[in-house]
């Protein structure tokens, strides 16, 4: 084993033990895509490691055309080993720059103008516009929304977004949060990027211990269903400037729904940069209340965000960009869209 000097010993190490504790997509889902070179690019490491954690049991395809890998095993190995290098850190540092700002930050309205995308990884498909995004189910506001010029799979909406502080008055809502909390951080559930299919099937995904926001809303939904709970899930992004696909589970206490995020809680407390304190304070707020940046849609956390079907057998590479406002043009209500 290469080994230039004791930081890059270090690095190594966390390397080996993340291949030793990754739990790998299983095998009807597994897909080899990347070669070594796009596998260390989305690491942030070199060729050569690659191949060293190949031989120390990173799963991989021998193929004529040398070594492949999942994409997504790629990425969980990234969060595991915890370095800040990898693709996949790097994107949840992004998303988590709000649990270090103050918390009336949390709260504040906010406007955006975002870029929405629905497009179809089938050349031949233009794919489609997604649906407009609901703001007003968590206190905000749909101000315009329009299908842009760009092409059939573009639009533009501008939202204003609000945060709202509350929290459960009762064990049953709390314990259904905090249960999958404990499991995040324990490590019996392995947060992970997921592969679509594996996605569309929760219980599989559960049995091998594997959790992302989709799968951890609809496994909460189930113990707020056999709590004798009123639940929904739900689905959306975490705006930036590149906005996030997002899910969470909502449950009716006393009048009105709370919304619980313990993925978000659990990332924070793990990944958000600035003062412990208060990134254990954000995550605290992730039980029952809701933050100025997410953006929600009408459908469950399992439903599209457009009904497009590919005859080519694609599928949507779902999109979300942030936009000036000072560039924003007059545009027509949504009675004339």
């Amino acid at each position: 084993m290469r080994v230039p000097g004791q930081e890059d010993a270090v690095g190594v190490w966390q390397w080996l033990v993340a291949v030793e504790r990754l739990r790998r997509v299983p095998p009807p889902y597994f897909r080899a895509t990347l070669d070594v070179t796009q596998a260390a690019r989305r690491l942030g490491c070199d060729g050569g490691l690659v191949e060293e954690l190949v031989r120390a049991g990173l799963p991989a395809d021998g193929t004529p055309e040398g070594l492949r890998f999942d994409p997504y095993d790629v990425m969980n190995l990234g969060l595991a080993a915890g370095l800040g290098r990898s693709l996949a850190e790097q994107a949840e540092q992004r998303c988590l720059s709000l649990a270090a700002a103050a918390p009336e930050e949390w709260l504040a309205p906010r406007t955006w103008r975002v870029r929405l995308g629905a497009p179809c990884t089938a050349p031949e498909c233009p794919g489609e516009a997604p649906a407009a995004p609901a703001p007003e189910l968590l206190g905000g506001r749909l101000d315009s929304y329009q299908k842009s010029d760009r092409g059939a799979s573009d639009a533009v909406a501008v939202v204003v977004t609000h945060g709202r502080r509350d929290q459960p008055r009762t064990p049953e809502v709390r314990g259904i949060h905090d249960e999958l909390l404990a499991g995040l951080t324990s490590g019996r559930y392995q947060y992970s990027w997921l592969p679509h299919a594996l996605r569309r099937d929760p219980e599989a995904a559960v049995a091998h211990g594997l959790v992302d926001c989709v799968v951890a809303s609809w496994l909460m939904r189930r113990w707020a269903l056999e709590a004798g709970l009123e639940v929904r899930t739900r689905k959306g992004y975490l705006l930036g400037l590149v906005g996030v696909e997002h899910a969470w589970t909502e449950v009716f206490e006393e009048g009105r729904w709370l919304v619980l995020d313990p993925v978000l809680a659990f990332q924070a407390l793990r990944r958000a940069p600035g003062d412990p304190r208060a990134t254990a304070d954000f995550a605290a707020f992730c039980r029952g209340s809701v933050h100025n940046r997410l953006l929600a849609w009408p459908g469950s956390a399992d439903e599209p965000f457009t009904g497009h079907r590919c005859a080519a057998g694609g599928h949507i590479a779902y999109r979300c960009g942030r936009l000036p406002l000072a560039a924003a043009r007059p545009v027509p209500s949504l009675a004339a869209v």
